[in-house]
C-alpha cells in the first residue's frame, strides 16, 4: 500500500509520514507544495496517482476542500483508491460558543470539507472523513499553554484515528 500525505513535515502529518514510511510520499509548503496554488494542487495529484491512499491532512482554508474535489475527479472511478480527509471536531458543533467566534471561518472550512466528504455521488473510490479535537502538537501547546495533557490527544492517537 502506497500513501500520499499533505502537510507531512509538521504535527499530525509528520506523525503519519513517519509511521507510513517508506511507503509514503509527502507534500508540504516546506517541500515546495502550496495547496492554495492551483498549479501545485495539480502537481500533487499527478505525483500521487500511483498512491493507493491519499491523506488530505494540510489545513489551509478552503484549499483543502479544493484539493479533495480535484483529486476526487481524478480518482472517482477507481475502486482501489481511498481518500481520507482530515477534519476537526469543530465541524461537529452546531453552534460555536461566543468565546470561540474567532474560529467561525475555520469551522466553515472544516464543515464544508465534512459535507463534501459525505455527499460525493457515484464514486468507486472510497472516501473517509476523520476528525478529532485538539492534538498536542508543538503549535497547539505553544498557542494554548494553559492546556494540560487531558485537554488534547497525542499525535500517535490522531494518527490511529486517521488510519482506522
Amino acid at each position: 500500500m502506497k500513501y500520499a500525505i499533505t502537510g507531512h513535515t509538521q504535527g499530525v502529518g509528520s506523525g503519519l509520514f513517519k509511521r507510513l514510511s517508506p511507503n509514503a510520499i509527502g507534500f508540504s509548503l516546506t517541500t515546495g507544495y502550496d495547496i492554495n496554488n492551483k498549479e501545485d494542487r495539480t502537481r500533487i495529484i499527478q505525483e500521487a496517482m500511483t498512491s493507493d491512499v491519499f491523506i488530505n491532512n494540510a489545513p489551509c482554508g478552503f484549499a483543502q476542500t479544493y484539493l479533495f474535489l480535484e483529486l476526487f475527479s481524478a480518482w472517482k472511478d477507481d475502486p482501489n483508491k481511498t481518500i481520507i480527509n482530515v477534519g476537526s471536531r469543530i465541524a461537529e458543533l452546531e453552534r460555536l460558543p461566543h468565546s470561540h467566534a474567532h474560529l467561525a471561518e475555520y469551522q466553515a472550512e472544516k464543515l464544508i470539507l465534512k459535507e463534501m466528504s459525505n455527499r460525493m455521488p457515484n464514486s468507486l473510490c472510497k472516501i473517509n472523513y476523520r476528525w478529532f479535537a485538539y492534538v498536542g502538537t508543538e503549535k497547539i501547546r505553544t498557542k494554548y499553554p494553559h492546556f494540560t495533557p487531558a485537554d488534547y490527544i497525542t499525535i500517535d492517537q490522531a494518527v490511529d484515528i486517521i488510519l482506522s
